[in-house]
């Protein structure tokens, strides 16, 4: 059977008769209304005329009939037509309002329900009947308000919407709405469609939203997201402004501003890092930024690819500043450099006093002394000069061995201001640059030394004489070099004494031995 459109009980009845039919009759009206005028006439005037015209009136009164008897026939075919396609249009409206997925209700003016289909029972939860004449601000969470929103609808004539509702058996749903009001007069219509599935899974996103946001809003660490393909910074949280000193907002315009952020001296290390995390699958490096205000600060980013279905769209990850940790770790290699350096320091002092404790004879104590000096001390040229009386020193020994052999050479202590003052102050001194003192002067063994260092050697409050430390070039002896000397100087002097005393000692035995070897021949000459 042809199916009927919606529009097509309109169309019928806009056209009930065939045109043909309408002059027939029009026409048949006027024959007829004009045979009965001449009928009259010939009737009182001539007869024959009369009798003629029975048979034109019988013609005309059977067309007329025929023309009655079809438009009956006609009208009930019509009539006919217009109610299958009435019922036609009544049963495919029915099916609709039976089988829509959402639910439709027809409520009155107050709001009770005179029908429902299927769809409205199921979201609801209550069958039909039980439906059939329940108001509908029943089932709204917020009743008390329902009043006054039914006002504000029959006003407006429509309303959209979301709304949570209570279902027949207790269950809490939520439902988009749409509803029409005074389709017919006193009817209105309400269309639900059931969305408790989607609207949790709305709350459920928008709760996660909200957790992540107090999250990245308060951590201290960077979160960042990056595009896989171009490197650019597509979110970071606020503290990338409290670390960098740059604005959120500049990422907007320039997404890829953080790669001059980087140290240049880290740059192109921590970009081939970047670039090849989608293949490494993970980032771990330390590298120095500067931030908005010029200072450089040590920071410490880690990453991850997000995998997706034909690779990696996205890289996230985190960056932390690691400035105090950084400056913690210099320190404690600092202080483990100068532990290591005080170790060695006191081993070379322990090796140098045994060394120049185990030979008393004064050319191995200073030739050891030299050469523990030069271990520990960078220097061009080193003398050991004795004191003689307090006003003149003499070159007891010079290295290294290159330069010309002045052992024995003597000077005087005037000649040079800062040797005078090591004298009489027996306080060591130290010169990063002999040319800044008018006072220096180049006297032999002194001569063309740019940076120079004195120790007086002093042993049971006596000065035994000056170790000498030279330098061609300005500021080759640090305050540390100063230091070692002063320390080695204490057991050189011990070391110096004692060999002059194992000196004096093998010049008197040697006297003594003398004498009485003198002894001895002088009784036996006697004899």
């Amino acid at each position: 059977m042809k199916s009927l459109s919606l529009s097509q009980p309109s169309k019928l009845l806009c056209h009930p008769f065939p045109i043909w039919i309408r002059w027939g009759s029009v026409t048949t009206l006027v024959a007829s209304v004009g045979l009965l005028g001449v009928s009259l006439f010939a009737y009182n005037y001539d007869a024959f005329f009369a009798v003629s015209l029975v048979p034109s009136l019988l013609v005309a009164l059977s067309f007329a009939v025929f023309l009655n008897f079809y438009s009956l026939w006609h009208l009930r075919r019509e009539h006919r037509k217009t109610d299958w396609a009435f019922r036609y249009t009544d049963c495919e409206f029915s099916s609709i309002f039976q089988n829509v997925l959402d639910g439709i209700l027809i409520v009155d003016n107050e709001a009770d329900c005179l029908d429902a289909n299927p769809a409205a029972a199921a979201i609801l939860r209550l069958p039909i009947n039980k439906l059939i004449s329940q108001n509908v601000g029943c089932f709204l969470a917020d009743r008390n308000a329902f009043a006054q929103r039914w006002n504000s609808f029959i006003q407006n004539k429509s309303k959209r919407g979301r709304a949570q509702l209570v279902a027949g058996d207790g269950t809490t749903l939520f439902v988009d709405f749409t509803a029409a009001a005074n389709y017919l007069p006193g009817r209105h219509m309400l269309i639900l469609c059931d969305v408790t599935e989607r609207a949790r899974a709305e709350s459920s996103l928008r709760k996660s939203e909200e957790r992540f946001q107090h999250m990245a809003n308060n951590i201290q660490e960077v979160f960042w997201m990056m595009d896989a393909e171009t490197q650019e910074l597509t979110y970071v949280n606020p503290a990338y402004t409290t670390i960098t000193g740059h604005a959120v907002e500049s990422l907007h315009t320039n997404p890829s501003v953080h790669q001059d952020l980087i140290h240049p001296e880290d740059r192109t290390r921590v970009l081939a890092k970047l670039q090849d995390l989608a293949r490494a699958g993970i980032l771990d490096e330390e590298f120095r930024f500067i931030r908005a205000d010029g200072q450089i600060r040590w920071a410490w980013a880690k990453g991850v690819p997000v995998p997706a279905d034909h690779g990696t769209r996205w890289l996230v990850g985190t960056a932390q500043d690691i400035t105090s940790r950084k400056h913690a770790e210099m320190k404690i290699l600092d202080q483990l450099d100068a532990v290591e350096a005080a170790r060695a320091e006191t081993e070379a002092l322990r090796k140098a006093t045994l060394a120049l404790s185990q030979n008393l004879a004064m050319d191995s104590v200073l030739d050891t002394l030299l050469h523990c000096i030069s271990e520990l001390i960078p220097f061009n040229r080193a003398t050991v000069l004795f004191a003689d009386d307090g006003f003149e020193l003499m070159v007891a020994r010079e290295a290294p061995r290159t330069v010309p052999k002045r052992m024995g050479l003597t000077l005087k202590a005037s000649e040079n201001t800062f040797l005078q003052r090591l004298l009489f102050e027996k306080h060591a001194l130290l010169l990063e640059d002999t040319s800044r003192h008018s006072e220096w002067r180049d006297v032999v063994p002194l001569e063309q030394l740019q940076s120079w260092m004195g120790v007086p050697l002093i042993a049971g409050g006596n000065i035994l004489g000056i170790l000498s430390l030279g330098a061609i070039v300005p500021s080759t002896f640090t305050n540390e070099h100063f230091r070692l000397a002063k320390s080695l100087s204490i057991p050189a002097a011990v070391a110096i004494q004692n060999a002059r005393i194992h000196e004096r000692a093998e010049i008197y035995a040697a006297e003594l031995e003398l004498r009485l070897k003198v002894g001895r021949v002088g009784p036996e000459g006697g004899n």
